[in-house]
């Protein structure tokens, strides 16, 4: 059976070589030639890695079994397309009315946006509900979770999607309540504001280090560094129009961001970020860990809203957080470890001094006082 990939940068490469280690026919399309050579060296030996890194790996090569093109054409007998291509709707909403036009009824056509509705990507779709959430972390290869879904997703088209992502090896979770950046990206929004107040006051690699005490294999900046800080930017944007200032860093971070953009400084793919990466490893300074409860009374929060807004039960909710940092405790597990109050009054004492809508405590959060 043939898939289809329409991105080739950090995710859709890694999205292709998990359709082709299930032995799928894969078609890999990009406009830019470049892009499509440095997937095709990633699929020859880095990624290999990391599939046998998941425990995933079927296939020593995975090459033969994808096309590298830039022609959308080449799509036209897929069953299932995952558009993967820069985080921004306009270009969005166009690739995929172009899909329509060129796949059979029968397609499914997927979405890995980070934090756009699947019904805002949809809307100038004449089949809306043949589009379906596909959103993996960051890198797909080695991240177990999917979240899939959409508000007006045709159920066989929902049930098949769950069952393409166990066969390349992933759990999905369903998300059948939409909002941007789904639940996952919400709770690492709410991360990003608690860490730029941490770093007014500490390092990227003491707060890596802190976070990798909480029972987490990888810290807030090197996930940071994983995802890519261009896409961060883009993310931040999108949440901006949906939000408010909600999810707004303070100025001086966001700045720092935009600078690192320009810079070049993207993380893994560009070689640094807030960390340098030699051979697809981050080298990060040896430090003493920081206090990092501004990061975590975010998101617990965060998890706490997403819940009470009916985005996802608490056990998904909690699964999610879980299974995307690969940690052994789920958020709301950190509430019973650390402790309800403990939570809140931090949230209280970061919302006087802040401001900040993502510290003011969600009601749930403080009707278990």
């Amino acid at each position: 059976m043939k898939v289809g990939v329409v991105g080739a940068g950090t995710m859709g490469a890694g999205i292709a070589a998990l359709f082709a280690n299930a032995d799928y026919d894969v078609v890999l399309v990009d406009i830019s030639e470049e892009a499509l050579r440095k997937a095709k060296e990633r699929h020859k030996s880095e990624i290999l890695k990391e599939l046998e890194e998941a425990g995933i790996k079927k296939r020593d090569e995975i090459v033969s079994r994808i096309t590298y093109t830039t022609d959308l054409d080449n799509l036209r007998d897929c069953f299932f397309v995952v558009e993967a291509i820069k985080e921004r709707l306009e270009p969005k909403r166009e690739l995929v009315k172009k899909l329509e036009e060129i796949v059979s009824d029968e397609c499914i056509i997927a979405t890995n946006t980070s934090s756009f509705k699947p019904s805002e990507i949809a809307e100038v779709m004449r089949k809306p509900e043949r589009l379906v959430l596909f959103h993996f972390s960051n890198p797909p290869t080695i991240m177990e979770l999917v979240e899939v879904g959409g508000e007006k997703v045709d159920a066989a088209v929902l049930e098949k999607t769950i069952e393409v992502a166990k066969k390349i090896g992933k759990t999905p979770f369903v998300i059948r309540k939409e909002c941007r950046g789904h639940i996952l990206n919400r709770m690492l929004g709410a991360s990003g504001v608690g860490a730029s107040y941490v770093l007014y006051e500490a390092l990227p690699e003491e707060v890596d280090a802190a976070i990798k005490n909480l029972g987490m294999p990888k810290g807030f900046f090197e996930m940071f560094d994983l995802i890519g800080v261009d896409v961060c930017v883009d993310v931040l944007d999108s949440f901006e129009e949906a939000y408010g200032d909600k999810f707004k860093l303070p100025k001086g971070m966001r700045f720092f961001l935009n600078k690192m953009v320009e810079w070049g400084k993207l993380g893994k793919k560009t070689g640094e970020g807030f960390f340098k990466w030699v051979e697809g490893k981050p080298v990060i300074p040896e430090a003493e860990p920081c206090d990092v409860m501004p990061i975590v009374a975010a998101i617990v929060n965060e998890a706490f809203k997403i819940v009470e807004e009916g985005i996802g039960d608490k056990e998904t909710v909690n699964e999610i957080y879980r299974t995307a940092t690969g940690s052994y405790a789920g958020v709301f597990d950190i509430v019973e470890l650390l402790g309800a109050k403990t939570i809140l009054k931090a949230l209280e004492d970061l919302y006087e001094r802040t401001g900040k809508e993502v510290f003011k405590p969600a009601r749930s959060l403080k009707e278990l006082q």
